[in-house]
Formats: C-alpha cells, sequence, structure tokens
C-alpha cells in the first residue's frame, strides 16, 4: 500500500466525520489499523469475485485458519472510490479481500474483530441470513442502539493486526 493510497483513504474519511452524528467512519479513525493489499493466495477457501463483501469475508474468516473478519473502509481503484467494506487479515496485517478481484483494493482501514464477538452481534441484531456487516447504521441504529457508533468496538473485540494510523497521514 502507497502512503498516497493511505493518506487518500484517511482524508476521505475524515471529511465524512460529523462530531454531531455517529458514525462509521469515525469509528474505524478512533479504532482502526491500515492494511496492505495482498494478492489470494493458493490454497485459501475460494473467493466470491463479487457479492456482499461482509458475507464473503464472513464465510473465510470462518473457514481459513489465521483470518480475521474485518470491516472498515477501502479504498479502490475502479470505480475510483471510498467504499464501506470488508476483507479478512492475515497475522501480519495483510488485506485478503475474497470479493474484489486483486489490484482494486489500494488501501484498507479497519476494525479486525473476533470471531465469537462478530457472532455475537450477528445473533443480536438477527442478520445471520443478510449479513450486512457490523458497521452498517441500518443495524446500529435499530437493535443495537448505536452503541457500537457511538462507543466503538470493545477492545477484548479488536485484534491488533495492521498499522496505526499516525500522525503523519494528517491531511
Amino acid at each position: 500500500m502507497s502512503s498516497a493510497s493511505a493518506s487518500a483513504l484517511v482524508a476521505a474519511l475524515r471529511r465524512d466525520v460529523s462530531p454531531a452524528v455517529p458514525c462509521p467512519e469515525a469509528v474505524v479513525l478512533a479504532q482502526g489499523l491500515l492494511h496492505s493489499p495482498t494478492p489470494w493466495p493458493a490454497g485459501m477457501p475460494r473467493r466470491s469475485i463479487g457479492g456482499s463483501p461482509f458475507r464473503n469475508a464472513w464465510r473465510v474468516a470462518r473457514t481459513a485458519t489465521g483470518l480475521t473478519y474485518t470491516e472498515g473502509f477501502a479504498l479502490r481503484a475502479a470505480p475510483a472510490g471510498v467504499v464501506h467494506h470488508a476483507w479478512c487479515v492475515d497475522p501480519a496485517g495483510r488485506a485478503l479481500d475474497p470479493t474484489w478481484p486483486d489490484g482494486r483494493g489500494l488501501a484498507y482501514l479497519g476494525l479486525p474483530m473476533t470471531t465469537a464477538w462478530v457472532e455475537s452481534v450477528r445473533r443480536r441484531t438477527c442478520t445471520r441470513t443478510a449479513f450486512v456487516g457490523i458497521l452498517d447504521e441500518g443495524v446500529q441504529r435499530s437493535r443495537d442502539a448505536e452503541r457500537v457508533l457511538t462507543f466503538g468496538v470493545p477492545g477484548a473485540a479488536l485484534v491488533r493486526v495492521g498499522t496505526p494510523v499516525t500522525r503523519p497521514l494528517a491531511v
């Protein structure tokens, strides 16, 4: 991941944050870690190019040893822009994206979360069949009473793999 891509991602998220309204961007900026994209490795579970990134990443994280479900925002090459997205990270903090073809994701900033915690939120929010992510504003504003958007992901639910956002990235 180039520092320019990481800076562009962080700057875009900072522009979207409103101090008056709890939002996923603020949570990811406060707690998230940067992840460098890496090509999909041979021997990993089959990718699902296209479809829901949340379901795809969740399926791979549950079935592949050593991968962690991660949700946040990604800067993509084409069509260019920043999107709410999910991927997996390996123990070295590299982003493995089961939804996009290699090369589409330029930078990833997200929250690597424990499998047990993600599953508990899925059960509580009734998203077991149509998993739309932990940071989905519709999910958080309905059953979870904005807990995650207001207070963030509990520290015990986070897996510390990746690179913290540092001050030199400030734009």
